[in-house]
């Protein structure tokens, strides 16, 4: 609890560190975007690239480069369309089993895994993303500050301080948060908010329509979150806490997709496999997740029950039954990545780890710099102890990746093992600072500088890095 109050606190000081200082002064008249001379473009992103390693510190990461990697790219092809000004965007995809999405000024969308066991199809799930990317093109926050200058800074502050909370720990303190900050605000800020939500809608309805999707995703999506919220009682779905959806909303939805062309994907197999890969791992009990997905094939053998009874079987340590599936889906015309993947995660945990990395070396050559893939291989060597090879993938792969925790958590254990300590300090240094614990980033670069084995040019890196964490230690508000 301690280190959630300190999260909420940074959160508020953060925000109001990044304000402008003379919100009260006489200001010349702006042609325009005004949002921009409240908070321009560059420090949304400084807030947004704070507030993030906040977040990675305090929140349960969903670790399966898979998924993640799934919902990155599904995002990065929404986002071409999305009219955002800076598309430097920040993906994190939490472990948490409720509906939750959300979108934070810097480019920040947060995703909880449970946002895929209440999206039954693809189309569906792109139309929370597309919702929150136009929350961020439409610059709803700022637009926020540039209307109510006085009083919406700390609200704006408290908002975020509450999706922190949200999808840290309680969504009940997280929605007080939220609406104490809005009972702050000036009397018509809710329908500012309504308007927003509108707007954000619509936006999102064009950029599935321009990405390929069905546009009538979203109020299949409105009308099946109400669905679901009656059903729950006093508890609805965090993210109906912070997105309200009324009749009104899912009329007008329906009527606005109406007017667009009805066609577009709604739904790919690599969903349906994701969705029921983080359907297994929802579970959290290997056994019971065995005999749901054996009864689903039962029921319905299509390629999705399989994959869930194959993975399922895998984690519950029965190889016989998950290769007997693997080998069915394998023989099927279409062959996706996720079969392949799943066959190198069999093998690697059945003690063919050299096996499983000829398939991933093989793999990487199709699919270059793929993240899966790479996560996977850096596995099937480390088993191996390859570890000299793990620190030459991982070294490569994190020019790529620089923000994934996961990466440099394995990169720092690889160079340990491969007795590199300059490396170990390097990479746990990384680690550290996207985790927002910048003191102990600083210690290990320090400790990087004493090596007797650090060049000329690794020491200008290395005091650069320094300066780096020096500055980012000023807008967190150390």
């Amino acid at each position: 609890m301690k280190q959630t109050v300190t999260a909420i606190v940074l959160s508020i000081s953060l925000l109001l560190s990044l304000l402008p200082g003379t919100l009260n002064a006489v200001e010349l008249p702006i042609l325009g975007d005004s949002s921009s001379d409240i908070i321009s473009l560059d420090e949304e992103h400084r807030l947004g690239n704070a507030w993030v390693r906040i977040l990675r510190a305090q929140a349960p990461l969903l670790d399966d480069p898979l998924s993640y990697s799934f919902v990155q790219q599904l995002l990065q092809q929404l986002s071409v369309y999305s009219h955002l000004q800076d598309r430097r965007l920040t993906l994190v995809v939490i472990d948490d089993n409720t509906l939750n999405a959300f979108a934070v000024p810097g480019g920040v969308i947060g995703v909880n895994a449970g946002l895929f066991l209440h999206s039954n199809t693809e189309s569906e799930f792109a139309s929370v993303l597309a919702h929150e990317l136009s929350h961020l093109s439409q610059r709803h926050y700022a637009q926020r500050l540039a209307e109510e200058q006085k009083s919406l800074p700390l609200q704006l502050a408290t908002t975020l301080a509450g999706i922190l909370l949200m999808a840290t720990t309680d969504s009940q303190a997280g929605a007080a948060a939220i609406m104490g900050g809005q009972a702050a605000a000036v009397q018509n800020s809710l329908a500012f908010s309504r308007s927003n939500e509108q707007e954000a809608d619509r936006v999102g309805m064009q950029v599935l329509v321009e990405s390929g999707f069905d546009p009538r995703a979203m109020p299949r999506m409105f009308s099946q979150l109400q669905r679901s919220t009656s059903s729950m009682g006093r508890k609805p779905p965090e993210f109906l806490l912070t997105h309200p959806v009324t009749e009104s909303r899912i009329a007008d939805a329906l009527n606005r997709s109406a007017q667009l062309p009805q066609r577009g994907r709604v739904n790919s197999l690599d969903y349906q496999l994701i969705r029921t890969r983080i359907q297994v791992l929802s579970m959290r009990n290997n056994q019971r997740a065995l005999q749901h997905f054996q009864q689903e094939v039962d029921n319905n053998p299509k390629p999705a029950n399989r994959y869930g009874l194959a993975f399922s079987a895998l984690r519950n340590n029965q190889p016989e039954l998950a290769q007997q599936q693997i080998d069915l889906l394998l023989q099927q015309q279409l062959t996706p990545l996720p079969y392949r993947l799943l066959q190198a995660e069999l093998w690697n945990t059945s003690g063919q780890a050299k096996r499983a990395s000829d398939l991933l070396q093989q793999m990487l050559s199709v699919y270059p710099n793929s993240h899966p893939i790479t996560m996977l291989l850096a596995q099937s060597l480390h088993l191996q102890d390859r570890q000299q090879q793990v620190v030459d993938l991982l070294e490569s792969h994190s020019r790529l990746h620089s923000d994934d925790v996961q990466l440099w958590y394995l990169l720092a254990e690889a160079y340990g093992l491969a007795n590199d300590i300059k490396g170990v300090h390097l990479a746990r240094a990384e680690y550290f600072m996207l985790t927002a614990s910048v003191p102990r980033a600083r210690q290990h670069l320090q400790l990087a500088l004493k090596q007797p084995n650090v060049s000329e040019h690794e020491k200008l890196l290395i005091e650069q890095r320094i300066k780096d964490a020096e500055l980012l230690q000023l807008d967190l508000n150390f």
